[in-house]
């Protein structure tokens, strides 16, 4: 039996972005908040740059989002920053089901805080 070579440790950003989906998954809108320097900018598809407190309101009433999860397939980092790709799965505020490939670049400050967040979604778009 040829034994499997364990995974390399996570580096400090990849650690810091898996808590985010630990945090944003449980639906836990402050905590997931509190993961973002007030500085923070978020660019998502169909959004103009959130900023600052703009986040807040988007994890506390503009997110579409009911309840999901997170799946993550692949991390790669480098220094403080991390790309992140992956599925979510989860049901809408409309009620209907969403399934959907993503991925994330996300940069880190100082305090470990995210002080920048882009995300992709897998569709047609061009």
């Amino acid at each position: 039996m040829t034994e499997q070579p364990s995974a390399p440790p996570q580096t400090h950003a990849e650690q810091l972005a898996a808590h985010y989906y630990t945090t944003v998954d449980a639906g836990d809108a402050d905590a997931t908040i509190a993961l973002f320097a007030p500085d923070a900018t978020y660019d998502r598809p169909g959004y103009p740059t959130l900023r600052g407190a703009e986040i807040a309101d988007f994890y506390r009433g503009e997110r579409i989002i009911v309840t999901g999860s997170h799946t993550v397939t692949e991390t790669v980092a480098d220094g403080d920053r991390v790309a992140v790709r992956g599925t979510f799965s989860g049901t809408l505020k409309d009620g209907s089901e969403a399934r959907e490939g993503f991925a994330d670049f996300m940069r880190f400050d100082e305090a470990g805080l995210i002080a920048s967040r882009t995300t992709y979604f897998f569709r047609a778009a061009v």
